[in-house]
C-alpha cells in the first residue's frame, strides 16, 4: 500500500497510507486540494490528483466522531503573502445542475430575444426601404 506526505497548515505530516488520508478525507481534515506526495519520492500535487477516487466518496469508511474542542485557527497570512495565483483544474458539478443552468440561460436569452425584436424588425424596415428606395431611383432613370 502507498504512504503519501501531506501538508497541512503549512508543515509536512505523515507518512500516511492511503486508508488513513481516506479517513482524513472523510472527516473533513482535508480536501481534495491539499497538498499530498508519495513518501518515498514524487512531486507535491493535490491528494485529488493521487487519489482521484475519493471524490466521489465510494471507497470513504465512515466518518469518526469529531470533539467538541475546535481545531486551532491557522495564523493569518502576512498581505504581502495573499497575492497568488489561482488555477481552476476541475469542476464537480452534477449533470442536472448544469441542465438547469442551460435552461436558465436559454430563457434569458428568449426573454432579452423578444424584448429586441421589435427593434430589429424597425432597423430591418428602414434598411428595406432605402434599398427600395435606391433600386427605385435607378429603375427611373431607364424609363426615361
Amino acid at each position: 500500500m502507498r504512504s503519501f506526505l501531506l501538508k497541512i497548515a503549512d508543515r509536512e505530516e505523515g507518512p500516511y497510507d492511503e486508508a488513513q488520508v481516506a479517513q482524513m478525507f472523510a472527516n473533513g481534515h482535508v480536501d481534495r486540494n491539499t497538498p499530498c506526495k508519495p513518501a518515498d519520492h514524487g512531486e507535491w500535487k493535490t491528494i485529488d490528483d493521487y487519489l482521484p477516487m475519493l471524490k466521489y466518496g465510494t471507497q470513504l469508511p465512515p466518518a469518526t466522531k469529531v470533539s467538541a474542542v475546535p481545531p486551532a485557527l491557522p495564523p493569518p497570512v502576512p498581505l504581502s503573502q495573499s497575492s497568488q495565483r489561482i488555477s481552476i483544474v476541475d469542476f464537480d458539478i452534477p449533470f442536472w445542475s448544469v441542465l438547469k443552468i442551460v435552461f436558465k440561460l436559454m430563457a434569458a436569452a428568449l426573454i432579452v430575444g423578444l424584448c429586441l425584436m421589435p427593434v430589429a424588425i424597425l432597423i430591418w424596415l428602414f434598411v428595406m426601404m432605402i434599398w427600395a428606395a435606391l433600386i427605385g431611383g435607378a429603375m427611373s432613370s431607364f424609363h426615361h
